[in-house]
């Protein structure tokens, strides 16, 4: 580890002796087109440096210490059209913009996670992303939840604490998580794993849906979530802010304090943060036990360099989290129960006090507590015209499972996780509208056991891909595609079982070899082609082909236990095979003063779809191992189909006003399915339609700004394309959720924000229902009331306080 650090300081600090360059620099004035006023907000980001800014009071911005060449600069304002435009940079450049209302308000145009600077409307293949404004402004209690209702989007949840995202039907190790160009390895696996990034240090999403695996590695067959943190602020200041959320249902309490400073081109960012929750209720359930959650210290942030060479930067993270585990259990009554030691052999159930239910406390016998540590180093330098850049990262990640009444605070499982990534990039120069991309990336990763039990053997994997990406522009014609070659050595080791029947990574005394070990090498080649053709100034077709491979996950091969987060035993598919997806994807986007319309639709055939079923008995019960229901991963070719579109109205003459329909489905089958129950795949989304009307106004009287007031409403059909097969699934009902918001900024007489407020509210009919994607769906049945499971969130308000804060500094510009 220490080695490591050492590596990556020595890197950086190489750097600093790059040859100096000239000063350049740019800068200018936003202001409105309507009445020539001052935009004071608005934000000037180059992603290819990463670097930013944001206008004063006057309108006014500057960028210094930038390197000679021609860059992307993207000016974007709340209730605003993006502007986008290549500028050269030599000197010292001035850029005036004039900024008009629009029908997308804040629409996030240029996508910087690791790949290289794309505009969404000219990218074949669908991309959305959710801003920091757009996330204060919604209701969420993890990062998933977030962005779970953009087109496309779903999550398999456990609780309101627990979410994994689901890309058009996929997820798990279908989906890539890139966290400020690293990739995020946290077991993502499990159906109970989250992502263990801290949601309020989060500045923007990026979603890439379909074919992201080109740049980002192979597994991205349902697409990429990129997580980017706040970029470097400006030149000779320091700024900071202060959140506070609480949310009423789950009497949720969060804070995050963050600063960050610009000092000479020495940039840096520090944020700690804390959130903690009691245990949720709805009309059937009223509170459900061990649903509660904390995440009592989250820390993370940058040190580096902005100079006219390029930047470097060392990130940190280091995150904490602990979730009940809910296990769904009543007595006859219908009140929740517990498991606890009745005696020193014996194990009974007896019901959970009020104070329980209404408390905060971790279980020690029925819980999870994660822990991800991570340190990376990004290098950006210019060579001209052309650039490089090297990602370098270390991961430790921590996850310890409880489950065991006898010893509590002892973990059942324990993984230790262990994760080296590297990206390396050289985009050559713009030549005749020619750009091109040659790279290399990929892992080395480790893990071992150190709890009571195994429940898959330990392991080590070596990745890595090359790839080709080019991107060829015509007048009216933006061709894209690439190819990418890559190798997976696995090799995991033998898996005994001891004396008294547990599965354990080292030979104990008294065990016999249960699996062999495994040694294997996976290759395969993907590629992606597409292009974006514009009809007219207002309509643009894209089409889209493309080729990618997933090699199995160790648990897919090698499970063979008891997964005491799931309550559920696994047993692995030694002989799985490498998913081979092959997808399409077509859509327009028509846009004029008043109207966006935007469709995509995409089908993805997918060779070896691994996924899991109950194991029945021969008179076709559930099959029922240490008293827990068996599950095994199996095979079969798959389809899944879908349409995701979105329709804006914002009348021209009525900027203030604008309503937004949405709809996303995904039609999945299981093409080798023996009999009809079998024929479609595990829990798919159900079709989902969102409107929403939302009212805005940019300056209400002198101490408004950015004032806004929304209404949704979420339909959710009924999903009955379920796997019946093997008792695996029930159909899910459809219903109707309302939701709304209203905020704004409030301003001091010099015009900057004192503090910004947002007020929302979901669920505001308090409906019982069930998510298709809920794993607590398939939890026992309350006996009281007939109903099976548990059910989601009732009525929820949230309310979130920022408080922003600024400060100068001396600044030498030489």
């Amino acid at each position: 580890m220490f080695n490591y650090i050492l590596v990556c300081l020595l890197v950086g600090a190489g750097s600093l002796w790059l040859p100096a360059q000239a000063q350049n620099a740019l800068s200018g004035r936003v202001i409105h087109k309507e009445n020539n006023e001052a935009v004071v907000g608005a934000t000037i980001f180059v992603p290819e440096l990463r670097v930013g800014a944001t206008t004063d009071a006057n309108g006014a911005y500057r960028l210094a210490r930038l390197p000679v060449g021609t860059f992307t600069v993207q000016v974007s304002f709340v209730s605003h059209k993006t502007v986008v435009q290549q500028l050269a940079i030599n000197g010292d450049v001035t850029y005036n913009v004039t900024m008009e209302n629009a029908v997308n308000s804040l629409e996030e145009v240029i996508v910087s996670g690791s790949a290289t600077k794309t505009i969404i409307k000219e990218s074949p293949i669908p991309i959305a992303a959710l801003s920091r404004i757009q996330w204060l402004q919604s209701p969420s209690t993890n990062l998933i939840d977030a962005v779970s209702k953009l087109p496309g989007m779903s999550q398999i949840s456990t609780g309101v604490g627990l979410s994994k995202p689901i890309i058009r039907g996929l997820g798990f190790n279908r989906v890539i998580t890139m966290h400020d160009g690293i990739r995020q390895e946290d077991n993502q696996w499990g159906e109970e794993h989250s992502i263990q990034v801290d949601e309020y240090s989060i500045d923007r999403y990026e979603i890439i849906r379909g074919a992201g695996s080109l740049m980002y590695g192979s597994d991205g067959l349902g697409g990429v979530m990129a997580i980017l943190s706040p970029r470097p602020v400006e030149e000779g200041k320091i700024i900071g802010r202060v959140l506070t959320n609480y949310q009423s249902n789950n009497n949720l309490l969060g804070v995050s304090a963050q600063v960050a400073g610009n000092q000479n081109g020495f940039v840096w960012l520090a944020q700690v943060s804390r959130k903690d929750a009691k245990n949720y209720r709805n009309p059937v359930d009223g509170r459900v036990y061990s649903s509660n959650f904390q995440e009592p210290l989250n820390v993370n942030g940058f040190v580096g360099l902005n100079k006219k060479w390029g930047y470097t930067r060392l990130y940190f993270l280091r995150s904490f989290q602990k979730f009940n585990i809910i296990t769904g259990t009543r007595d006859e009554l219908g009140r929740f129960t517990k498991a606890v030691a009745l005696n020193d052999t014996t194990e009974g159930n007896v019901t959970v006090s009020d104070a329980e239910l209404n408390g905060r406390m971790i279980n020690p016998s029925n819980s999870q507590t994660l822990t991800n540590f991570k340190l990376a180093l990004n290098n950006y330098v210019q060579l001209g015209e052309a650039s490089a850049s090297l990602n370098l990262s270390y991961a430790q990640n921590r996850r310890l499972e409880y489950g065991n009444v006898f010893a509590p605070g002892v973990p059942d499982l324990f993984l230790f996780l262990q994760t080296w990534y590297y990206d390396g990039r050289y985009n050559f120069s713009t030549r005749r509208n020619w750009e091109v991309t040659l790279g290399t990336n990929g892992m080395f990763q480790t893990l071992g056991n150190r709890g009571a039990q195994t429940l898959y053997p330990n392991y080590t994997l070596f990745d890595n891909g090359i790839f080709l990406f080019s991107k060829k522009s015509y007048e009216r014609l933006k061709l894209s595609g690439g190819i990418r070659y890559d190798i997976r050595a696995l090799d995991i080791d033998k898996l005994y079982i001891d004396s008294e029947g547990r599965f354990q990574s080292l030979p104990v005394p008294g065990a016999i070899v249960r699996f062999p070990g495994f040694e294997k090498t996976y290759r395969n080649l993907s590629a992606s082609a597409g292009g974006v053709y514009t009809l007219t100034p207002h309509l643009m077709v894209r089409v889209n082909a493309s080729r990618g491979f997933r090699a199995p996950a160790v648990p897919e091969l090698s499970s063979n236990g008891e997964h005491a987060g799931t309550f559920r035993y696994e047993i692995g598919n030694l002989n799985a095979k490498p998913e081979v997806a092959y997808q399409g994807d077509i859509g327009a986007t028509y846009e004029s003063p008043s109207l966006y319309v935007d469709i995509s639709l995409f089908q993805n055939t997918i060779r070896n779809y691994t996924y899991s079923e109950r194991v029945n008995t021969v008179t076709g019960a559930d099959s029922i191992i240490n008293g827990v229901p068996a599950f095994r991963y199996a095979q079969g070719n798959a389809r899944l189909q879908g349409i995701e579109a979105t329709l804006t109205y914002n009348p021209a003459s009525a900027r203030w006003f604008s309503i937004t329909q949405s709809y996303s489905s995904v039609y999945a089958r299981n093409l080798s399915a023996a009999e009809p129950g079998a024929r479609y795949l595990p829990f798919m989304p159900a079709p989902r339609w969102i409107s929403q009307v939302k009212l805005t106004k940019d300056r209400w009287q002198n101490r408004l700004r950015n004032v806004y007031a929304s209404l949704d409403v979420e339909v959710y059909q009924r999903q009955d394309r379920v796997l019946l097969a093997y008792n695996t699934e029930t159909p899910t009902p459809g219903y109707v959720l309302v939701n709304a918001g209203i905020g704004g900024d409030i301003t001091g007489n010099n015009r900057q924000t004192l503090f910004s407020l947002y007020l929302t509210a979901t669920n505001l009919g308090d409906v019982a229902y069930q998510n298709h994607q809920s794993r607590l769906k398939y939890l026992d049945e309350n006996l009281q009331t007939g109903r099976r499971g548990v059910y989601s969130m009732g009525r929820n308000f949230s309310v979130k306080l920022l408080i922003p804060f600024s400060a100068s500094t001396v600044v030498n510009s030489r």
